[in-house]
């Protein structure tokens, strides 16, 4: 098989902003909750003997937490990559999710149907956000041997991805649930400069 290099795209456990409702990227940086560090340290013994070469991390203090006991566990430590940090929200960065439903705006309700053509104000788009994770991802995987690196990030960051890998529009974000810890496995493959989706487990993918 050609060169090839893997990621796991990880969401991080429930962060104090989830349990709240509320947005939360550069004004706040909420960390995990009894129940988000109990999602990482299940994680942690999920991949434990996975094959894993690097790990990776958004700045933001919930994607280091989650990614905390992983590390310890593999004696690795993670890389912090600015631009696998949330979504830029704009104007809504911190605000309650519950507030902008009531207040009805056309602003919200259109981010809601389609959040590529109508980004937070001041905010990221969707496919903007995908387009800088698979970027960063490119650059740290190809500086090193192949392997498996698990990247621990936010919902829109690997919905954006996956918006990019499958060349699919906008509002096909809203099609896309990515729990806590959820999970996405993409492949870099450098002769076709391209990444793709790879489906089932990671032991059957090669």
């Amino acid at each position: 098989m050609a060169q090839t290099y893997d990621v796991l795209l990880v969401r991080h456990g429930e962060s104090e902003a989830n349990a709240a409702g509320r947005f939360a990227c550069s004004l706040w940086d909420p960390h995990l909750t009894e129940t988000g560090k109990t999602q990482a340290q299940l994680l942690a013994e999920q991949l434990k003997d996975a094959p894993i070469h690097h790990l990776v991390t958004s700045p933001l203090a919930r994607a280091q937490e989650t990614i905390a006991p992983l590390a310890e566990m593999l004696g690795i430590t993670p890389a912090i990559l600015p631009d696998l940090a949330e979504v830029d929200l704009g104007q809504w960065d911190g605000a309650r999710l519950a507030d902008l439903e009531a207040a009805k705006s056309g602003a919200f309700e259109a981010w809601r149907r389609d959040p590529e053509a109508n980004p937070p104000p001041g905010g990221e788009s969707i496919l903007t956000v995908g387009r800088r994770v698979l970027s960063t991802l490119e650059q740290f995987v190809t500086a090193r041997e192949p392997g498996l690196t698990v990247a621990a990030t936010h919902s829109d960051c690997i919905k954006g991805a996956l918006l990019v890998v499958t060349k699919a529009a906008g509002p096909a974000a809203r099609t896309l649930f990515v729990p806590n810890c959820g999970q996405l496995l993409i492949r870099y493959l450098p002769k076709f400069h391209r990444w793709v989706m790879v489906l089932g487990p990671y032991a059957l993918s090669h």
